[in-house]
C-alpha cells in the first residue's frame, strides 16, 4: 500500500513575524526547520524500499522540495512596508499578486512559536480537495460576549468558530481569490480596529452570514492546541514561567510543552521602573488590590494620581482626571519620569518603564523574565499590539488592497506599555496630545511611529479579563490582565500570578537578586540624593505588626504610613482569598447585561459589531 502526499511545493508558508532580533530568530528557526523537513522527505521518499507517492503521480522529486524558490515566507521581511502584514486581511492582495502563491495550492499562515510537521502536513492535505474554498483550523469560541471581538455573536458567543492561527491557518488559492473578491466589492470587515487576527479573519470569510458569500471554518484534527502525536501543525506557549511551581489552573488545558527552558538572563527588579495611573475615585477601591498582589514584589512603584495623597502615597499629577482618553495625564506622567530618572540616584540602574493602569493585574516575575530577551539600550515599545485603520479604501468604501491604509499599530494600554528609558527622552520631546482627553496609547504610538520605532507584540500581554479569551490561548508565562469588571481580582492574582511572584522573590541567599521596595510621593525625587542599597530582600508590605527597615530616600512617616494603610484595610481580604487558587472560574457571566447593552448587535448577522461599540478599545 502506498502512502499519499502532496509535493512540499504546492504550499507556501507565511510566518507571521516581527523585526526584533528574538521574535526574528524564532521565525527563522522555524524556516530553518520546515526547510530542512522538506529535505529530509524527498530523501526519504525517493529511497527504494518506500512506499510514497505524490498526488500528480510518481515519486516526490527533489525539485518539489520548493527550498530553491523559497516557499517559507517571514512577514517582517516580505512585508517590510505593510504595518498590517500581522492582520492577514490587509495583505491578502500581496499575498496573492506578489508571487507567493504563484504555483502553490495551499497557504499555511502560523506563528514564530507553531510546531510545524512536514510530513504529516503533506499526508494529511493529499486527502484535501485544494480546488474547494478551504477555510481549515483549530476551531476556538467565545464563552461570552466580549470587547475584544467586538461584541460579536452576543446572544450565543458559542455558536462562531475562529481560528487559532498559531496552531496553523489553512487557505486554498480559491478561497483567497474569494475573499478579495468579497473585500472588492464593499466594506466586508465591520471595524477599523484589529485585534484578534483568527476571530478578524474568520468574520471576513463569514461575511455576515450571506449566503451567496459565507464561509466558515472547518475544525481538522491534524491542528493542534498543544504538540503531540499527530499533531501536523501544532501551538506551543510564547514563554514557561521563570519559577515553574506547577499548573496554577485547570492543567487539561494547559499540558507541560515541550519547550526551550527559561531564558538565564533576567531583568532585575531594580531596572523596571512600574508606572501606575490612578485617580482620587479609585484611591480606596483599586490601589488596596494592586498594593496587596503584585506591588508587593517590585522595587520601583509610583503611583500617579490627579491628587497627591501621602497616606498611600500618591503622585499628584497637577492634571484633572477625565472620563476617557487620559493622553495629557500620561504624557505627564512620564514627563515626571524623565525627571526623577534624572535626580533620583537610587534609579540609576532603571532600563524600562511599565506603564499600567491601577486595574492592571499582572506578575512582575513574569514581565522580569520576559524582559531578559530584550535589549534595554536600543529604543523598544512592547506589549500586547492592536492595530487601527490598517486598510486601505477608495472613494466607495471598498478595499483596494494597493497600499496599506493611513493607520497604525500600537499597544494597547490596559494590559501594560513597556518602553525603555533609551526612547523616553525622545518620545517627550517629540509628542503632544491633541487634547487632554485624546486615547493616550494610541497618542503615544503615533508619536513613536513617527520617529520610525515600531511595537512589539507579546501576546503575553492582555487588555482583557482572563475570561475574554479562549482557554487554550493563555500562555502559562502570562504577564498581564486587566479590569476588574465581574471579577476577583484577588483570584484571578492568586490563580495566575502569586505562586510564582513569591518563589522568584524569595530565591535563596545565594542568588541576590532583589532590594527594597521605594514608593515615592510627590517630592521624593528632589529629596532622594543616595543611592538605594541593592540586594536586600526585605519587603515594604509586610505582614501586620512587622516593620521594615526604612529605605534610603523615604522618611519615617511616609513608610509607617504606607504599612498602616495596607495593614489595617487590607491585608485580611489578601488572607481570605490566598486559598482559591485553582477554584472555579474566576468570572461571573456577563451574557445578561449584554444582552441590554444599548450598542450591542444581533445574532449571527448584520451588526453584530457596530462602530459604538468599537471606537473605544483603546479606553477599555
Amino acid at each position: 500500500m502506498r502512502v499519499k502526499f502532496i509535493p512540499p511545493n504546492q504550499i507556501a508558508y507565511l510566518v507571521l513575524s516581527q523585526s526584533s532580533s528574538y521574535h526574528s530568530e524564532r521565525a527563522q528557526a522555524l524556516r530553518r526547520s520546515i526547510l530542512e523537513q522538506q529535505s529530509q522527505l524527498v530523501k526519504f521518499s525517493n529511497h527504494p524500499s518506500k512506499n510514497f507517492t505524490n498526488t500528480n503521480g510518481g515519486t516526490i522529486k527533489p525539485d518539489d522540495t520548493g527550498t530553491s524558490t523559497g516557499n517559507v515566507h517571514l512577514s517582517h521581511e516580505r512585508f517590510t512596508d505593510h504595518e498590517g502584514s500581522w492582520a492577514i486581511t490587509p495583505i491578502l492582495k500581496h499575498i496573492r499578486t506578489g508571487g507567493i502563491l504563484t504555483g502553490r495550492r495551499w497557504l499555511i499562515i502560523c506563528e514564530e512559536n507553531s510546531h510545524v510537521n512536514v510530513s504529516l502536513l503533506v499526508h494529511h492535505l493529499a486527502q484535501e480537495d485544494y480546488r474547494q474554498e478551504h477555510f481549515l483550523g483549530y476551531p476556538l469560541h467565545d464563552r461570552e460576549a466580549t470587547i475584544i471581538h467586538h461584541f460579536a455573536f452576543f446572544k450565543n458567543p458559542s455558536s462562531f468558530r475562529y481560528p487559532w492561527v498559531r496552531a496553523g491557518l489553512i487557505l486554498t488559492t480559491p478561497l483567497v481569490d474569494h475573499l478579495l473578491g468579497l473585500l472588492a466589492r464593499g466594506p466586508a470587515v465591520g471595524t477599523e480596529f484589529f485585534i484578534d487576527v483568527g476571530h478578524e479573519f474568520a468574520l471576513l470569510a463569514w461575511n455576515r452570514g450571506s449566503p451567496s458569500g459565507s464561509r466558515t471554518l472547518t475544525p481538522v484534527p491534524y491542528l493542534c492546541a498543544h504538540p503531540g502525536q499527530g499533531c501536523a501543525i501544532a501551538a506551543s506557549p510564547s514563554e514557561v514561567p521563570a519559577v515553574v511551581t506547577g499548573p496554577t489552573r485547570d492543567h487539561h488545558l494547559h499540558p507541560e510543552p515541550p519547550v526551550a527552558a527559561p531564558s538565564s538572563v533576567v531583568s532585575t527588579p531594580a531596572e523596571i521602573l512600574y508606572a501606575v495611573k490612578t485617580c482620587e475615585k479609585f484611591h480606596a477601591e483599586r490601589v488596596p488590590v494592586l498594593l496587596n498582589t503584585w506591588a508587593k514584589y517590585v522595587q520601583h512603584l509610583r503611583l500617579y494620581s490627579d491628587t497627591g495623597d501621602a497616606s498611600i502615597p500618591t503622585i499628584g499629577t497637577s492634571i484633572p482626571n477625565t472620563s476617557i482618553g487620559h493622553c495629557a495625564k500620561t504624557l505627564e506622567i512620564l514627563h515626571l519620569v524623565r525627571e526623577e530618572l534624572r535626580h533620583n540616584l537610587g534609579l540609576t540602574d532603571v532600563r524600562w518603564i511599565m506603564l499600567v493602569d491601577d486595574d492592571t493585574i499582572l506578575s512582575p516575575s513574569a514581565l522580569a523574565h520576559h524582559l531578559g530577551h530584550y535589549n534595554p539600550s536600543v529604543d523598544l515599545y512592547l506589549g500586547e499590539r492592536y492595530g487601527y485603520h490598517l486598510l486601505s479604501r477608495d472613494a466607495t468604501g471598498s478595499y483596494s488592497g494597493e497600499s496599506d491604509g493611513q493607520g497604525y499599530n500600537y499597544i494597547t494600554g490596559g494590559g501594560g506599555i513597556v518602553l525603555s528609558v533609551a526612547i523616553l527622552a525622545d518620545l517627550l520631546d517629540h509628542c503632544e496630545c491633541p487634547s487632554a482627553t485624546s486615547p493616550d496609547d494610541m497618542i503615544i504610538a503615533a508619536c513613536l511611529y513617527r520617529l520610525g520605532v515600531r511595537p512589539i507584540h507579546s501576546p503575553l500581554f492582555h487588555q482583557a479579563r482572563p475570561s475574554d479569551y479562549a482557554p487554550e490561548t493563555l500562555d502559562p508565562g502570562a504577564i498581564s490582565f486587566h479590569k476588574h469588571w465581574q471579577i476577583d481580582p484577588y483570584q484571578v492574582y492568586n490563580r495566575w500570578f502569586r505562586r510564582n511572584d513569591e518563589r522568584w522573590w524569595n530565591r535563596p541567599a545565594a542568588e541576590p537578586l532583589l532590594q527594597s521596595k521605594h514608593i515615592s510621593n510627590d517630592n521624593d525625587s528632589v529629596r532622594q540624593t543616595k543611592p538605594e542599597r541593592h540586594h536586600s530582600r526585605h519587603r515594604l508590605v509586610t505582614v501586620a505588626g512587622e516593620q521594615p527597615p526604612l529605605e534610603e530616600g523615604l522618611t519615617g512617616s511616609v513608610t509607617s504610613d504606607v504599612l498602616r494603610y495596607q495593614s489595617e484595610h487590607h491585608q485580611l481580604h489578601i488572607s481570605q482569598h490566598s486559598s482559591n487558587i485553582c477554584e472555579s472560574n474566576e468570572l461571573q457571566s456577563n451574557s445578561n447585561l449584554l444582552l441590554h447593552h444599548p450598542a450591542a448587535g444581533s445574532e449571527g448577522g448584520g451588526d453584530g459589531f457596530p462602530e459604538s461599540n468599537i471606537i473605544k478599545h483603546s479606553e477599555l
